[in-house]
Parts: C-alpha cells; structure tokens; sequence
C-alpha cells in the first residue's frame, strides 16, 4: 500500500519521488530561470497547441449516512485503491483546502449545511485520521471563512470542532481562515504556467509553505462551472482583502467579501501587489469567466489527491442563496482520485453528464466546459472512455443529477 504505483501518470513528479508542493516551488523558479529548457509556454492558453493529458485512477465507494466509523472504514478502502498515499503523505504537513462557502448559519429547508452544499465534518476527520495513520505530520484545513474571529470559532460554526478532530488524529491537526494573510507577514504570489486569465496568484502563505495540497470538496452542480468538484474546490484560494467584493481603493486585511466582481463578473481588478490579470476575461461572462480561472488556479496549484463527499448533498444549484432550485440528494458517495480533472470527470460522469460535452451544453450550459479546457492545458483526463476507475465502478455509482438552470441571455 506504501509502494510506488505502476499507474505512469500520478501528476508532476521529479525522478523517483512524488513531488512535494514545495518542491513544485522549487520547479517552478526553476522554470522561469531557464524557459528555454522547459517545452510549457508561459503565455496564455488560448490558441495554443493542446498538452498531453495525464491520467490517474480514481476510486469510487458507496456510504450511506455519516457516521464515523462507516465513513472512514469507507474512505479507508478508497485511498487503498490509490496505491501510494502512505509514500505522498509520511512524515508531511498535508494542507487540506476544504469546501465551507461564505456563510455559516444558512440551511436548505432546515436542512443543516453539511447536508447540502459544505463538507460534512465527519468526513473531514475520517480524512485526518487516515492521512495521520499514513503516516501525515500535521493536516492543516484551510478555507476562505467570512469571519473575523479566531479561526477555531469560525470554523466550528460548519460543525469543525477542533478538539473532535484532534481525538482522532492524536493532536496534529490545525484550522486556518485564509481570507487574508493571516500569521503571516508576507502573501505568496505562484506563478500560474500557461495563464490565461491570470498570470499569478497572490495567496495567504499556507498553499505554498506544505508539502501535500489535497481538495476535499462536496458534490454540487454549479452555475457558472456546471459541476464543483477538486478544481472548482480551488476558487476560495484567493483571500478576500485583495479579491474581495468589500474592497474599497486598498487592499483591506479585515475584509471578509466574495470575489464576484473581480473572479465572476470580472468588473473590477484585484487589488495585488503586481499585475495578475491578463485582461483577457469577459466583462459579466461568468459562464466565461470562471472555468478559466478554474484552470488558472488549478495550474498553480497542483492537487496531490481529491476526496469529493457525495453522501449528501444538493442538485440544480450550488446554494441555498438559489432558494426554490436547490433540490437535497442523496447520492450516498465517496469519491477519491490523485488527479484533479480525472476525478472531476468521473464525478461528472457519477452525475450522469459527459465530462466532455461542448461548452454551453448540460452541465456546462452556462458556459465553458472547464474539464475540457484542463485537459487542453495539460492538467489530466476528461474523456470517459479515457479514465481508470476502481471501487464500485461508474454504473454502480450513478446517480443521475439535475442539471443547473440555463440563465436567460448566457
């Protein structure tokens, strides 16, 4: 279970190991050093020649109901599929981006938030306590929270209790609100290769100083992107204080604001230290805007493994904000894979669309087909016929989704 898999694509490595997010880093100055040397061109991605896809396999389990011990002896067998997690995680710190959205006190109908459209807590501790068993130093979970408070209040508000997570991972795990740089003194700016939209990300320094970044993400159709899976999971990196809706002229370290402006309507520019935008976006295109800066952030942040929770969940909509279309399901599914867009597209797949349908058509509807546009730039596998998929299997696991609203004038 700690050997190297024989799968030949697991994402980015340097020879013979697995490659750290801080040894991406390290690639990555590397790369702008010497761009001769490198065949990846670091202008944008429109109009260039498609990069070969990478392929991983993804695990698919079913699970029921939340409850601890089904739910990591589940997951447990999931990432026992994945071949070599023990030789990703042993003796790392492990940074967990996890799906919480901007709000805490909101339900569906009376129906708790972890049930619908964030992480359910129990999933996330299964989590922990498999990557600590693992062998993981420390699992940080990190999202982009509206509050002000002390990171532990402000998670537990998503049912995150810290003390709850540390009885089962013997006292290694950590909570951190990245809605602004935090603890730390400086933001980090990552390079985005091949950018379209964007050339850089400017980010509270907790992606970049780890060694393992994993998505762990809720099953939802979405609106602009037509699915969230491992990449959309990616959208709550940039922090509200230079992203944020509630900017004024400065940047703003109490800022708490979403970044519909800057990241959906593309109505206003970030306000980073150094230019980051292309200007390439499409003023009130969210259907445009967002699968591109999908794959922006996906391209500077490699995800080392996707856990989607699938158990329970919503369809139609991606939030209760969208009262009557939000509908409550129960696919009662685990889901897990070592690359992003292979994983997206079986989850897409599970849901009963085709992860490479042409833009503006079911679940993209809104929109470009960010799957498609990954596998363009490089990033993994979208095509069905294509992925490698281990557990129960793609017919075992459907369960057929609606699809997102068609908004009027996309």
């Amino acid at each position: 279970m700690n050997g190297m898999s024989s799968e030949p694509d697991r994402g980015p490595r340097c020879p013979g190991r697995i490659l750290s997010r801080r040894d991406f880093l390290k690639c990555a100055a590397v790369a702008v050093a010497l761009p001769a040397m490198l065949p990846v061109s670091t202008g944008p991605a429109t109009g260039t020649a498609a990069l070969p896809a990478p392929r991983a396999l993804t695990s698919i389990g079913l699970c029921k109901r939340y409850e601890f011990v089904e739910v990591r002896r589940v997951l447990a067998r999931v990432l026992r599929d994945l071949e070599d997690i023990g030789l990703l995680v042993k003796n790392k710190q492990v940074t967990v981006k996890t799906n919480l959205v901007n709000a805490s006190g909101e339900d569906v109908a009376g129906v708790p938030l972890w049930l619908t459209v964030t992480i359910h807590p129990v999933v996330a501790q299964a989590l922990a306590s498999l990557l600590v068993d693992y062998g993981a130093r420390r699992v940080v979970f990190c999202d982009q929270l509206p509050f002000r408070t002390p990171d532990e209040p402000a998670f537990a508000g998503y049912g995150f209790k810290l003390a709850e997570f540390n009885r089962v991972t013997r006292g290694r795990t950590q909570f951190v609100n990245t809605r602004n740089r935090g603890a730390f003194k400086t933001y980090a700016t990552v390079r985005v290769p091949r950018g379209e939209l964007a050339t850089a990300w400017e980010v509270n320094r907790n992606y970049v100083d780890t060694d393992v970044l994993v998505s762990l993400t809720k099953l939802k159709s979405h609106v602009s992107a037509g699915i969230t899976g491992g990449m959309k999971n990616l959208f709550g990196i940039p922090p509200s204080s230079l992203y944020g809706d509630d900017l004024g002229t400065q940047p703003d370290e109490r800022a708490v604001g979403y970044r519909n402006g800057v990241m959906h309507n593309c109505t206003r520019r970030p306000l980073t230290s150094t230019e980051t935008f292309t200007g390439k976006s499409v003023e009130g295109d969210h259907g445009y805007n967002v699968p591109r800066f999908i794959v922006d952030l996906a391209a500077a942040f490699p995800i080392h493994l996707v856990v989607i929770d699938g158990i329970s969940t919503i369809q139609t909509a991606e939030g209760w904000w969208l009262g009557s279309l939000v509908s409550v399901t129960r696919p009662g599914l685990l889901i897990a894979g070592r690359n992003p867009v292979c994983t997206d597209a079986v989850a897409a797949a599970v849901m009963g669309f085709n992860p490479d349908a042409p833009d503006r058509t079911w679940p993209f509807v809104n929109g470009a087909n960010q799957l498609a546009l990954a596998r363009r730039r490089g990033l993994g596998e979208n095509r069905v016929a294509n992925l490698e998929v281990a557990g129960v299997g793609l017919e075992a696991a459907r369960f057929e989704f609606q699809p997102t609203f068609r908004r009027i004038g996309s």
